[in-house]
């Protein structure tokens, strides 16, 4: 019990547990528009670190550790359909009296060029410890090129 206490008391001294930089930033596509969710992936030698694109583009990654990393984005969608008003079961016909077949939802689309989900092949890197970093992707039905990520903001 005593060691468990000594020990207890040493991690609050010196601290215990992960530790490391905040990353943040914001992910926006060619056209300035913010990416509406997501996550932002950062593979390095000194690990993998994941963080949510939250809906203004806004991202944070914690405890991440020094050093030069590789990074992904995943998961940026266009917006998912939403069920008609009907509840899903269709118009009502006056002349049959029955309720025609709801069209069929679209599977949500990647915003972005398939390139960016693979951190070998975005092309997009950073160096930790930093700050924000600002990634500008482009859309999937667009053309040019990304952006490298930008420290602070700055362009």
């Amino acid at each position: 019990m005593r060691y468990f206490i000594l020990l207890v008391g040493l991690c609050f001294v010196i601290g215990c547990g992960p530790g490391g930089a905040v990353v943040t930033g914001k992910v926006t596509l060619d056209d300035g528009s913010a990416a509406p969710g997501g996550a932002v992936n950062l593979s390095g030698e000194a690990g993998s670190f994941r963080g949510a694109i939250e809906s203004d583009g806004t991202y944070t990654i914690e405890n991440v550790a020094d050093g030069e990393y590789a990074v992904a984005v995943t998961g940026v969608m266009d917006a998912e359909p939403s069920d008609d008003e009907t509840g899903g079961m269709g118009t009502f016909n006056d002349e049959t009296g029955e309720y025609d077949e709801p069209a069929a939802a679209e599977e949500p689309k990647s915003l972005i060029k398939d390139i960016y989900s693979n951190p070998t092949t975005s092309g997009l890197t950073i160096t930790v410890p930093g700050g924000s970093y600002d990634l500008k992707l482009d859309r999937a039905d667009g053309s040019g090129g990304a952006e490298a990520p930008t420290e602070d903001g700055s362009s």
